[in-house]
This record gives structure tokens, sequence and C-alpha cells, in this order.
């Protein structure tokens, strides 16, 4: 019985494109020359309503993120000749809510770019669904060694997903997604204001990507490490995990597996030379422009769960934004006096939260 898990590591950066999915896409980089200009994206249709996610960039001349794209025209259209436009949440950020692809359809996207050029994906066909049973969750205490190669142990919650194949001939890819809640500090006044909580909702490893192919396994019963977060002060209040597990094409399998085993020979899945792992973007303006990126079809499953400080086995010793009786700032860490100051925050709920 063989699993075949593709872990991911970290960085030297040259190139960085959007890359694997959820609310927050991870980035992968690629070391090797090209040209800004190019069209970056990441995206697809899924089963749940609130994951049908397209970030659309253009690669930068220099080692920097792709640019957002903003303003581009994107459609959807299955195999019955139905069209559902994408609409732009944010710069550069495209989603379709409230619809849910079917399984057994068949997808694919038409872009039109602000510039009036034109790009469409390979058509995929929705796999059926693989549930995922049981998500475990453990508490460990790991050593980690530093970049002066001093090793420090540090405590993590491992996240294992437990699931039961349909048939062996399926793919799958799994990513957790994490939401936190960040309350800044609440500083008296005579009106008795509270500040308003901000959420941040993110990867949860970024740095992982888990794939399994099920033709080499010979069992129909899996258990799998999908995520390792380290303890820190993201836990001081309510803090949620969110696993997702799909159902991918073989297409779409043999582009995450290439970019991974590249990855491993180079030490990061951002060293990844995209003249060797094709997507299925087209430019039909110019079909000889290389497009970086994948949309796919994915059949989803989803288990999430709240965690707290009690749900610890031990005492979390960090610094909180608790008022201590000093009224200056900058005797707080910025977090606490500017909650939208994090990466990925925003005031807005989310409605499950």
């Amino acid at each position: 019985m063989i699993l075949r898990l593709y872990p991911v590591a970290k960085n030297s950066i040259q190139f960085i494109l959007f890359l694997s999915l959820i609310s927050c896409l991870s980035r992968i980089d690629f070391p090797v020359e090209i040209n800004g200009g190019r069209l970056v994206m990441s995206g697809q249709i899924s089963t749940i309503g609130d994951q049908n996610i397209i970030e659309l960039g253009t690669s930068a001349d220099s080692e920097s993120l792709p640019n957002p794209l903003s303003g581009a025209t994107i459609k959807l259209i299955d195999d019955l000749g139905n069209a559902n436009y994408y609409i732009e949440t944010k710069t550069g950020f495209y989603v379709l809510n409230d619809y849910r692809g079917i399984e057994g359809r068949t997808y694919h996207v038409e872009i039109e770019a602000p510039n009036g050029k034109r790009y469409k994906s390979l058509p995929e066909k929705m796999q059926p669904a693989s549930g995922l049973g049981k998500v475990d969750y453990e508490i460990v205490n790991e050593p980690v060694v530093d970049f002066e190669g001093t090793s420090l142990p540090k405590n993590f919650c491992k996240i294992y997903a437990n699931s039961t194949l349909a048939s062996n001939k399926m793919y799958l890819k799994w990513s957790v997604n994490e939401a936190f809640l960040l309350s800044p500090t609440d500083f008296p006044d005579p009106f008795g204001s509270i500040p308003p909580p901000c959420f941040i909702v993110q990867n949860a490893d970024p740095q992982r990507v888990a794939l399994l192919d099920g033709t080499t396994f010979a069992s129909n019963k899996i258990r799998q490490l999908v995520a390792s977060r380290e303890i820190d002060w993201t836990f001081t209040e309510k803090h949620y995990f969110t696993t997702y597990q799909s159902t991918i094409s073989k297409d779409a399998f043999e582009y995450w597996r290439k970019v991974n085993i590249l990855a491993n020979q180079v030490g990061s899945i951002f060293d990844t030379p995209p003249a060797e792992v094709v997507g299925n973007m087209v430019c039909l303006s110019d079909p000889s422009e290389k497009v970086f990126g994948y949309f796919q079809s994915v059949n989803q499953t989803f288990q999430r769960r709240d965690f707290y400080q009690s749900d610890l086995p031990f005492p979390l010793l960090v610094e909180k934004c608790d008022f201590t009786g000093d009224f200056d700032p900058l005797s707080y860490l910025p977090r606490c006096i500017d909650c939208e100051s994090l990466r990925n925050s925003s005031f807005r709920r989310p409605s499950w939260f």
C-alpha cells in the first residue's frame, strides 16, 4: 500500500504565481526569466457555493508578486451551454456566489482582459465525490530548526483527514483554511465604546500541498496529515479550522504532481519552472503566449471545527491585547492598536463564525 503525499517547503524567489485554492490562495515562485505582462491565474469551480474563486494577475518584470488584474470579464460555461459570470469583489479577486458545480458536468472559463486579449481554459469534468470522514486534531510538541541551525521545541496543531475512497480511480487534494478573531485593545473612554474585532481568514499551512493518487492505493480507507499549524497568539480567542477535500481530475492531479516533484528537486514548491509544468489555460488572441496557472473543476466536501484556549493542554503564554492601564499606544503590539494592519484581516465576520 503506497500513499503518495507531496508536501511543500519554502522559498527562493524569482517569480511569484498564485496557486492552490481556498479563500486565500497560496503562491508559487518560478526561478526563470520571464517577461512581464503575462496572465497569471488560479481558479476553480466547486460544488461548494462560496469556493468558486478566481484570482487574476499579470506577471511583473522583477522579483515581485504579480500585479492584480482588475476589470476582466470571466464567464463560466458548462457542457450544456449555460453561462454564469464571476464578479470582482476586490482587485484581481473574482467570485461566483451561490452557484454549485454539478457532478458529471464539464466546465471551462473564458476570460477577456481589459486590454482585449481573450483566454480560455480546457474543459474539465466534475468528478464523483469522495466523502471526507472524521477530521482528527492532535496537539504535539516538535523541534523546529531555525535559520541559524538551532533546534527549538514548539507546539503544533496537527490536522488529519480520514476518508473512504468511492473507487481506486480517484485523485484527491486537501487544503486547510483557518479563521481567527482578533479584538483590539479596549481603551477606557467616556462613552464606553468597544473597538470592533477583526477576522483573519487564510491558508492554515501555506507551505503544504497534499495529494493522493487513488490508483496506487490498495485500501479505500485513508488517514493523512493535511496541515500542521504552530500554536501561537492566534489561538488567544476563537480559532476555526476548515478542512477541504477535493476530488480533482487526473490532469489537475498531474499538474500538481509535477509542481511538487520539481519543487522537491530544487528545495521548494515555489521553485518550479513553468516551461515544464503546463497548465490548462490558453490565449485565444495569441496562441504563442504562455499563460501561468490552472483552472480546475473540483467536487469538494469539508469539515469545520472551532478551537479555544481551553482546548489546549497547556497555558498559552503569549502577549495579549488586554488594556494594562497604560494609555500609550506604543506600549502595545501594533496588531492590538490596528487589527486591520494584519494581512487578510477584515471587519467583516464570516457568516459561519
